[in-house]
């Protein structure tokens, strides 16, 4: 079991060490950064993940963290810290890599990723006693909507395409023309449409 995890740790660290092959703290320190009022402000009173995550017992793993736009907006968009990678050379540890699910809208996407952002000033940790006012959030079901599967043509495209018939000589020509219809589909857009044979897909 140990040499599993010992493996593990060492994918880690090569994919941290070429992901990143300078230190998180010098590259920010690279950075040539022009602050707004805006970020000014949002210095005052937010701060970076891992200035957050230091002050927590075990770099606040398991723990839920929110940015100030998401707060600010009530949305239920969260991360919950799943691993840490602490920048080890800065003396107060505010520099890193952490990985987390993301909860977007009360629906978690179920997988762990990369945050982003973690150097900015956006990060707030949400307290304890708030938790399971986020946790047992229930998102609002949609209702589905059945969108059409052909639309006709539009009048201009119309007018080519009987051209274009007519010309062949074919007897299509003063047929109506139709176009399908394709949506985007997702968590938020549950709308469907209706096959031919009367399936909704």
């Amino acid at each position: 079991m140990a040499q599993i995890a010992a493996r593990v740790e060492r994918k880690l660290m090569t994919h941290v060490a070429r992901k990143y092959p300078m230190p998180m703290h010098k590259i920010m320190q690279k950075r040539l950064e022009y602050p707004t009022e805006s970020m000014l402000q949002r210095r005052k009173n937010e701060k970076r993940l891992f200035q957050v995550l230091s002050q927590l017992p075990h770099w606040g793993i398991g723990r839920i963290i929110t940015t100030c736009q998401w707060a600010d907006n009530s949305l239920f968009t969260y991360w919950r810290i799943t691993r840490v990678h602490v920048d080890h050379n800065t003396e107060e540890y505010e520099y890193g890599i952490a990985w987390g699910i993301q909860t977007v809208d009360g629906r978690s996407k179920g997988y762990e990723e990369e945050i982003p952002d973690m150097n900015e000033h956006l990060w707030r940790l949400i307290p304890k006693y708030k938790e399971d006012y986020y946790l047992n959030y229930q998102p609002k079901t949609e209702e589905i909507k059945e969108i059409p599967l052909y639309i006709p043509t539009p009048p201009l495209l119309h007018q080519m395409m009987k051209a274009e018939k007519e010309k062949q000589g074919s007897e299509d020509a003063n047929k109506d023309f139709l176009v399908r219809l394709l949506i985007n589909r997702g968590r938020t857009n549950l709308a469907r449409q209706r096959l031919d044979d009367g399936s909704l897909v």
